[in-house]
């Protein structure tokens, strides 16, 4: 899917909503997003992001409130398998006709861009340090047996006797 497509899947016209303000918009959406990742963990590439939610206009701008799912996968922490999930992220942003260039999303007369805002809602509950389990048990630091899968024979040296 090319860029200018997937963008699309994205915006929501405002028209009408702006010319009633106080007026409400119901809206669901599930497409891709490109370049869901952080260190440990992403969302696939190609994988759809729903965002299901709701824009309010007022005198100057919208209120977007909503949430946000995806699948993400990463690298467990404790075993180095993988860790697979589902992240929840609550949106509510009030986004406005003349937005502050360094905090705010930007809203056209039109439209509203949502990719922005779903993307970094995202970023920000994606795990920095998933795991496969939450009783991963990890690898073995003697001989790197994956204690998920086998059990080693690896005793622990006593160091209180020195």
């Amino acid at each position: 899917m090319s860029a200018e497509l997937r963008s699309r899947s994205w915006l929501v016209p405002l028209a009408t909503l702006r010319r009633a303000p106080g007026s409400r918009r119901q809206v669901e959406i599930a497409a891709s997003i490109p370049e869901l990742a952080i260190t440990y963990s992403c969302v696939p590439e190609g994988v759809p992001v729903s965002f299901d939610g709701a824009i309010e206009s007022f005198a100057g701008g919208v209120n977007v409130k909503g949430l946000v799912r995806a699948p993400f996968e990463g690298t467990c922490r404790r075993c180095l398998g993988v860790a697979r999930g589902h992240l929840v992220a609550v949106v509510d942003e009030v986004c406005m006709d003349h937005p502050r260039p360094d905090s705010d999303y930007a809203i056209g007369p039109d439209y509203i861009d949502l990719e922005p805002m779903v993307h970094d809602a995202c970023i920000l509950e994606l795990p920095l340090a998933p795991l496969c389990q939450e009783q991963c048990q990890g690898l073995c630091p003697y001989c790197g047996a994956n204690r998920n899968q086998e059990t080693c024979s690896c005793v622990e040296p006593d160091i209180s006797s020195s």
